[in-house]
């Protein structure tokens, strides 16, 4: 009997465990919707003062309001997996999750419904939808009960609202802040009001002076938003010639000069002394064996420094004079 009573209880406990972590898709009536809603705040509310009260030195200070948002982002931050090991945390962070996850699968067509809408930009529709699931999470996170509205009502402007972030940071190969993208906005509408008005395109004076804005500063948001080219583009359209053709190749052109520089300096090298030459390839690391100071180089000649310092002095002028009688910048041997 008693190992019968063991199994119903253990069946028991994996049913329900089971119904906290089975979410379904089914709409819920305004009534179900505003019992569920007023479970999950009660839920918050009493996690949030169970967490309070059993860390009481460490979360003390740290108290939220009783406002929806800050108390998510508490329950976020402080609700960890080393504090959930206190059996009264463990079974409220449990219930909260289940509520939390209960209303967005309820509400997960409308996210699906808003996310069709923006399906014309460039994010793949995958993307979009996490990115409308994410706004609903906010939305669930920051919905005050007692404003007697639909969670959908208010979770459409927050679901609509991270998608357009999203998608005008994608739209733009420099990420840009939600303030910039408000003065895109703004930006853009006044230049429509100036072309349509005045039936001529404004000037970024005249922009700058409608934003309120600095003309540098409307330059640099102005440059930053620019559409890209490709590097395939074709230049002409009677012609297959791209942009890549006409562009310099700058990394043959540095090796080229370093080349012809290493040459020039090997030439010119050759009328010092072999002291000299020694002097200059430490001090300079001209053979790539890196430089030293005075003092290294005259303990490694057994020499003192002001004698290095004279060496590497001649070395010098003898290597300008010899640059200016062939014709090349002495300057050129030292850049």
């Amino acid at each position: 009997m008693k190992t019968a009573r063991r199994k119903r209880s253990g069946q028991s406990a994996q049913v329900a465990e089971s119904s906290l972590t089975t979410f379904s898709s089914d709409l819920l009536t305004p009534e179900e919707e505003r019992e569920l809603l007023t479970s999950f705040w009660d839920c918050k509310s009493e996690l949030v003062r169970v967490l309070v009260r059993t860390f009481h030195r460490e979360l003390q200070a740290s108290r939220p309001p009783l406002e929806p948002w800050p108390m998510a982002q508490f329950i976020r931050e402080h609700c960890t997996d080393e504090r959930c090991e206190a059996m009264a945390v463990r079974r409220l962070r449990d219930r909260y999750v289940h509520y939390k996850h209960r209303l967005a699968s309820a509400n997960i067509r409308l996210a699906a419904h808003v996310a069709k809408r923006f399906r014309h930009h460039s994010l793949a529709y995958s993307d979009l939808l996490q990115e409308a699931v994410c706004g609903l999470m906010q939305a669930i996170d920051r919905f005050d009960v007692s404003h007697g509205t639909r969670l959908a009502t208010y979770a459409t402007w927050w679901i609509r609202q991270t998608l357009q972030i999203a998608v005008a940071r994608q739209s733009h190969l420099v990420s840009l802040s939600p303030h910039h993208l408000q003065e895109l906005g703004l930006l853009q509408q006044e230049s429509e009001a100036l072309a349509h008005g005045g039936k001529h395109l404004p000037s970024p004076q005249e922009l700058a002076s409608r934003t309120g804005s600095s003309l540098e500063h409307l330059t640099h948001l102005q440059t930053a938003t620019r559409t890209p080219v490709s590097l395939n583009a074709v230049l002409d359209d009677d012609s297959d010639f791209k942009l890549t053709e006409a562009m310099p190749d700058t990394g043959t052109l540095v090796m080229q000069e370093n080349n012809e520089r290493q040459e020039a300096l090997s030439f010119l090298m050759e009328n010092l002394r072999p002291r000299e030459r020694k002097v200059l390839d430490l001090r300079f690391g001209l053979t790539g064996h890196g430089t030293h100071s005075l003092r290294q180089i005259g303990h490694l000649l057994r020499i003192s420094k002001e004698r290095v310092r004279q060496i590497q002095n001649r070395a010098l002028e003898k290597l300008k004079a010899n640059a200016e009688r062939v014709g090349w910048e002495p300057t050129l041997l030292l850049e």
